[in-house]
């Protein structure tokens, strides 16, 4: 992709575009009902993509494409809430685990606290989102991020992508073994590759498929693996995977607006 080989800083945003995001950036203007709205209106000013540099680090977005590019572009602190969470179990030197990276927020956000010695996997099918999400990596200097373009779940096999609502960030992975457009491997199977042997912090957001991710995750891996704290999408019907983790020791902490906070009891507060 062409806009991916430019210099970062080829498309901040136009005077225009930034008296737009300035007001959008007032409550409870960037709320995500009204997104669309202020995405096409930038859009008309000038299309294409837009470098930005936030409270989560350096990105360069493409709103009309993905929700959460358009988010990071105009909600200042997205997601502030689920990465303060899983960062105080991350430390300084901890692996984190990000199922579902998309163009990289939480990686990006969570990587910039770790030194060298810390991990972050990152696992995104998505070509198109894999793409924007190394660029974002590379941008923000993270050397210990990994990149798995591959899907996890409860096979091994090949998959596709359904993409709903014409959003990069609406996406189901569905068993195709015969024409699949990339490898469906198993969480347990991506951290050995890895080398990651403990998680300190997982967030995952797969569009249904969590159950098929973490189901044979817990049943297989040591609990000496099983992260502290996941952070996990909330939206649609989870009570399968929310009684796997229940099971497995792990307590709710709080539902904030799209993701649900998780602790383990036995890794304490």
């Amino acid at each position: 992709m062409g806009s991916l080989t430019k210099a970062f800083g080829e498309y901040r945003a136009s005077w225009l575009q930034r008296v737009v995001i300035a007001i959008t950036r007032v409550p409870p203007l960037y709320r995500g009902s009204l997104r669309p709205t202020w995405v096409k209106l930038l859009n008309w000013i000038r299309p294409g993509p837009v470098d930005v540099v936030g409270h989560h680090g350096s990105f360069r977005v493409f709103p009309t494409t993905n929700l959460v590019d358009s988010a990071i572009l105009l909600h200042p602190t997205y997601n502030q809430e689920e990465i303060e969470f899983l960062r105080e179990a991350l430390g300084r030197d901890g692996s984190f685990v990000d199922i579902g990276a998309n163009i990289g927020l939480y990686s990006v956000a969570l990587g910039r606290q770790l030194t060298a010695a810390g991990r972050v996997v990152c696992i995104e099918p998505n070509p198109i989102c894999c793409e924007r999400l190394r660029y974002n990596l590379a941008l923000n200097g993270l050397s210990q991020a990994s990149v798995f373009d591959v899907a996890v779940g409860d096979f091994s096999g090949r998959g596709r992508l359904k993409i709903l609502k014409n959003d990069l960030a609406i996406a189901q992975t569905i068993r195709d073994d015969a024409g699949g457009d990339f490898a469906v491997r198993t969480l347990v199977d991506v951290l050995d590759e890895a080398g990651v042997a403990r998680i300190d912090s997982l967030k995952i957001d797969v569009e249904g498929f969590e159950k098929a991710v973490l189901g044979p995750f817990f049943q297989k891996a040591p609990e000496t693996r099983w992260p502290p704290r996941i952070c996990i999408e909330h939206l649609g019907d989870k009570a399968d995977v929310m009684g796997i983790l229940k099971s497995c020791g792990y307590v709710l902490v709080k539902n904030t607006r799209n993701n649900s906070l998780l602790r383990r009891d036995a890794a304490g507060a």
